[in-house]
């Protein structure tokens, strides 16, 4: 799912006639129009992610993840956060990309991700990271990389940091792979990122 790309509109009902009830009518043209209601709202970020978590219509999603960028506050980045551990692939991709669109916000939140118990989040936190202009997501994901236990997680931070200019990355990557010399595809990929330390 493309966030910044329009989805396919039908024919919108006139701007009065859209409410708050227009969440749960049957037709999605209206409930795409109706995300709209919450954009000035300051309850609008969990109603819309209550919205994302049982809706099934590609276009309404899309709207409502578009209305979570434009809010852009703290609580608009961890209702996207939330859907993180939804269990359908599309809406974590779309929360991941709804994050990457409000940079500063989303940086507050990666130590809360990078502690989360489940490991495919913190590995969502490195991703999200990654995209990230701020020079504290490099701090972050070298400070990450000194604790992460989990090997998958620790792959996506080699990736995250290799050819990094972040002071500390390249020893942080050698230090990963010292704490985990058993695992042979961590080791290729720290391998890789180092390699682009060199090739930079």
């Amino acid at each position: 799912m493309g966030l910044l790309k329009a989805g396919s509109r039908s024919a919108e009902a006139p701007a009065h006639m859209v409410t708050v009830a227009s969440l749960v009518d049957p037709d999605p043209g209206l409930r795409r129009q109706a995300v709209q209601v919450f954009v000035g709202d300051p309850g609008g970020p969990a109603r819309l992610a209550d919205l994302l978590h049982g809706e099934t219509d590609a276009s309404v999603r899309q709207a409502a993840f578009l209305a979570l960028a434009a809010i852009s506050t703290r609580a608009a980045a961890e209702a996207a956060a939330g859907l993180l551990s939804h269990p359908d692939p599309a809406l974590r991709n779309g929360a991941l990309e709804t994050l990457a669109a409000m940079p500063d916000h989303a940086a507050a939140l990666l130590d809360t991700l990078g502690r989360e118990v489940d490991p495919d989040i913190r590995s969502f936190a490195v991703l999200l990271a990654a995209d990230l202009p701020a020079p504290e997501a490099a701090a972050w994901l070298i400070a990450l990389a000194e604790r992460e236990g989990d090997a998958n997680v620790c792959a996506h931070i080699a990736e995250a940091l290799g050819g990094s200019i972040a002071a500390g990355a390249r020893a942080a990557l050698c230090a990963m792979a010292a704490r985990f010399a058993g695992e042979p595809q961590l080791q290729f990929a720290i391998e890789i990122a180092l390699r682009r330390f060199d090739d930079a």
